[in-house]
């Protein structure tokens, strides 16, 4: 209408491709408008209230005169609240020819069971990635705080992100013993699985596939 003096149209980025909404409603949501608008269904629906990360993808926007990433739980954003911003979804990182190599690593590591929440992990350890390309395990470990896998597949999936650390020499190490069931006696075993020998073989064998490959590495 002439004389307003505000915008009615959204103007906002999905997977690089520019996305213009011109009757965007208070109560819709960022995952409805991917899933019923884009038909982007990588994007899963699990809980609706924020508690599983299913829905996690990530936005990136401009704050003074820097990119800032951030994993951002679909279910619970406003569409009006990405208007200017850049979503990227898990169809855009790669396809499974030509996977990315967050997506590759969690697939080789066996970190995806069911499946339904990998596409939320796959998008949290991006964002992390986005932050801090040389990451820390703790770093890691606290970037999956609001991702849920009902599978309790978390150590694979927690084996193929500290693949991307940078203190990997920290990881711990499996026990001489057993477990004994009791939580007092084990208050200072952190991981049983050898978290640092997996990373060790799983990085051992791409470089064996690098070396082989004709393609640039990634």
């Amino acid at each position: 209408v002439e004389g307003v003096p505000w915008r009615t149209q959204l103007s906002f980025h999905v997977n690089g491709k520019a996305v213009k909404v011109e009757d965007a409603q208070p109560h819709q949501t960022l995952l409805w408008f991917l899933r019923e608008k884009l038909g982007l269904t990588g994007t899963k629906l699990g809980c609706g209230e924020g508690g599983c990360g299913a829905c996690t993808v990530t936005v990136s926007q401009f704050e003074d005169n820097r990119v800032v990433h951030r994993a951002v739980n679909a279910c619970l954003a406003p569409l009006c609240s990405v208007d200017g911003c850049q979503v990227t979804t898990v169809e855009g990182l790669g396809t499974a020819s030509a996977p990315h190599v967050a997506q590759r690593r969690v697939a080789e590591l066996h970190g995806s069971q069911c499946g339904f929440c990998t596409p939320g992990i796959i998008m949290s350890l991006y964002t992390t990635l986005c932050r801090s390309p040389k990451p820390t395990l703790s770093e890691i470990e606290s970037s999956f705080d609001g991702n849920l896998c009902r599978c309790t597949g978390y150590r694979p999936i927690l084996d193929a992100a500290k693949t991307f650390c940078c203190n990997k020499g920290s990881c711990p190490t499996t026990p001489d013993t057993p477990p004994s069931g009791s939580p007092s006696e084990e208050k200072n075993v952190k991981v049983w699985a050898s978290t640092a020998q997996t990373i060790q073989r799983a990085l051992m064998g791409w470089r064996r596939k690098w070396r082989r490959s004709p393609f640039p590495r990634p």
